[in-house]
């Protein structure tokens, strides 16, 4: 009789045990997806507010691509190409938390790391489309000055750090950059007007050169082939949206420049672009809930990885079509 007293007295005991294990084990199963469910949600609201997915053309460029055909003038064509350069730093500027890499730590859009990445890539691939722009299409020979709006904008404006807050602040700077390139557009496009655009062959070559070259896109190229166990994972979502930014600057101006010069299709590039355009899209459009790191033989993405193989592909579609423009 003890013996079965003293069972039924350890029953209740094991069942509230039970009990408990289960509840614990149901909020380890039920934790992940709800707080995975809840990021989506406030994600979502915010794109909502701030774009982060670029799918079509800026509409200033679908714009400037039927007011400037290729039977424009070359004057127009400058216009329009210097134009392109520029748009995506300035739409960043104009965006709904405008230039946030230099906000103050209290301020809660510092915290928006990758939107501050994606800024960063903007300026620095408009920086390196300037100096080619200003000091290889804007005059007619090497040994000719350059005009002195563009030299200004890519020597003190567009030069400055992207992270100063005040005094003078790297908004104020860019936008400075931006006024004197649209004050050579306006310049270009007057009558006996002294600024030059000068875009011949070799200069089509030369420029998708140098926009895969080492200081260009071999730069972010460098970023996201590098091995994960030399990056941090903090790191990881830095580097695609930096690539990101370097993109969307690109996107612009090779749209605008293959609309513009309808020939280097014609001669046998027309395949390379659409590839080349494609992808462009793809980096435009990557914005990943989270990004991870599948590493060799992982179940989970590689999501650095990913943008490396579309950066690659646009890199050797820019290539083969320099050297089609060559021949």
């Amino acid at each position: 009789m003890e013996n079965e007293s003293l069972e039924k007295s350890l029953i209740p005991k094991m069942t509230k045990f039970g009990k408990w294990a289960v509840l614990i084990l149901l909020a380890f199963i039920l934790i992940w997806p709800l707080s995975i469910g809840f990021y989506w949600t406030v994600y979502k609201a915010y794109t909502l507010m701030d774009p982060t997915r670029f799918p079509e053309l800026d509409p200033n460029i679908s714009a400037l691509l039927q007011e400037t055909t290729p039977d424009s003038t070359p004057a127009q064509k400058g216009a329009a190409l210097s134009a392109a350069i520029r748009n995506r730093l300035e739409q960043e500027m104009n965006s709904t938390f405008g230039w946030s890499i230099n906000d103050l730590i209290i301020s809660p859009t510092r915290w928006l790391d990758n939107r501050a990445n994606r800024q960063r890539g903007t300026i620095f691939a408009t920086r390196m489309m300037v100096n080619f722009f200003s000091t290889n299409l804007a005059k007619y020979g090497q040994v000719d000055k350059e005009n002195e709006f563009l030299i200004e904008a890519r020597e003190k404006h567009f030069a400055f750090t992207s992270d100063k807050w005040w005094f003078p602040s790297s908004e104020s700077q860019y936008e400075k950059g931006i006024s004197l390139l649209k004050e050579y557009e306006s310049e270009l496009l007057r009558e006996n007007s002294e600024a030059v655009f000068n875009l011949r062959t070799d200069d089509m070559h030369n420029m998708l050169e140098f926009i895969i070259s080492k200081q260009f896109l071999d730069q972010p190229l460098g970023l996201l082939v590098q091995s994960n166990a030399d990056v941090p994972y903090t790191e990881l979502d830095d580097r695609i949206y930096y690539t990101q930014g370097i993109i969307l600057v690109l996107r612009d101006a090779l749209e605008t420049f293959i609309h513009l010069y309808p020939e280097v299709s014609e001669k046998g590039g027309e395949e390379n672009i659409r590839i080349a355009l494609k992808d462009m899209n793809q980096v435009c459009t990557f914005d990943p809930l989270i990004v991870l790191r599948g590493d060799h033989d992982s179940i989970t993405a590689d999501h650095r990885g990913k943008m490396a193989r579309y950066l690659i592909s646009i890199r050797e579609r820019i290539d083969d079509l320099a050297q089609s423009i060559k021949s």
